[in-house]
């Protein structure tokens, strides 16, 4: 008769199926690609051969899981990296040796800190839940960074730890972890390797004091360069470098191109605020002829507008007139020096 399945082992097979669907590549340093498909049997085995106590199933499935790890060519889920680590422990347990299967435990622990094993798998009276039990603690420490170091994310991808995004090299000390390369493009996974602590490979590391872009941040900043260069190429250099005989560097100003238009409109402006100021003589006259109370008025309030729109005509002339003078650098610098 079928066992029915626990909630947590649904959402386990969940996770399962998305890492299947994800892009593969093989790795240069292993044998052969560890495929999803191979990642999921293994660990469906590995329940199943230890819920039926099938220890030759177990052992099987075990130490392709351990050989395979570091062989993942696609990015998987944290929780699916702490069930395989657990596994790992598990098997690393029945082979006797206690020291390692602490170690895959609490990596295990660290990732899926709320886990308890189920009692079809393992009796609650187990030496095995006990030793993971006694790890549980030890599990939740702070990362340790590397000293004198910071990460260099390589150009076009990403770097995740135990399927969690890894953003500085620092990792949680005294135990296993796998890390990964993944491209940005499509997810593909460029490289894998198996880390104790925080040994992140050197390629991924650069000196704390010499930070530098990464190269797909100096991409970036060399492409805004151009662009910017690009948008600024029409306008003219307003100085000019010229070496005498010498030695002397002389600076000599060029004529902007904006200096003759400013300086026209600021006399055109000049001009229009003394017309508008003679207009007044007339009005004056008006106000000094009025014959009623209301022409009286309405000359004075005309002769009074025209003062003062000739004044800001004026002072507006004047402005982008001195604008245009002060435009032009006037006489070149001469620099010289002895080295």
């Amino acid at each position: 008769m079928l066992r029915s399945l626990p909630l947590r082992t649904l959402a386990f097979a969940a996770l399962l199926g998305c890492a299947a669907l994800a892009p593969q590549r093989a790795e240069a340093g292993c044998p052969a690609l560890y495929t999803s498909e191979q990642l999921v049997n293994d660990l469906t085995t590995l329940q199943l051969a230890l819920r039926n106590l099938d220890e030759a199933s177990f052992n099987s499935a075990g130490a392709r899981l351990e050989a395979g790890i570091g062989c993942v060519g696609n990015p998987v889920p944290p929780m699916v990296f702490a069930s395989a680590y657990r596994y790992i422990g598990a098997y690393r347990y029945l082979q006797k040796d206690t020291a390692n299967a602490r170690l895959w435990f609490v990596s295990a622990l660290e990732l899926d800190p709320t886990y308890n094993w189920d009692a079809s798998e393992l009796e609650l009276d187990s030496p095995m839940r006990q030793v993971f039990e006694e790890e549980r603690a030890r599990a939740q420490v702070p990362v340790v960074a590397i000293e004198g170091k910071v990460l260099a994310q390589p150009a076009g991808s990403t770097l995740a730890l135990d399927g969690r995004t890894l953003d500085k090299a620092a990792a949680t000390p005294d135990r296993p972890h796998v890390l990964q390369q993944v491209a940005t493009s499509d997810r593909s996974v460029r490289g894998t390797w198996v880390i104790q602590g925080n040994d992140i490979p050197a390629q991924f590391l650069q000196d704390a004091d010499v930070v530098g872009p990464t190269p797909e941040e100096a991409a970036k900043a060399e492409k805004a360069a151009k662009k910017s260069a690009k948008e600024k190429k029409p306008k003219e250099e307003l100085a000019e470098v010229e070496y005498t005989d010498s030695g002397a560097v002389k600076v000599e100003r060029l004529r902007p191109p904006e200096k003759t238009p400013l300086m026209v409109l600021g006399a055109v402006g000049i001009a229009g605020a003394a017309g508008i100021y003679a207009a007044t003589f007339a009005t004056h006259d008006q106000f000094e002829n009025a014959n009623s109370t209301e022409d009286l008025v309405v000359a004075q309030t005309l002769t009074n507008a025209l003062v003062l729109t000739s004044g800001g005509v004026f002072l507006v002339g004047a402005g982008i007139g001195y604008w245009g003078i002060v435009l032009d650098g006037g006489a070149g610098v001469g620099i010289s020096g002895h080295f």
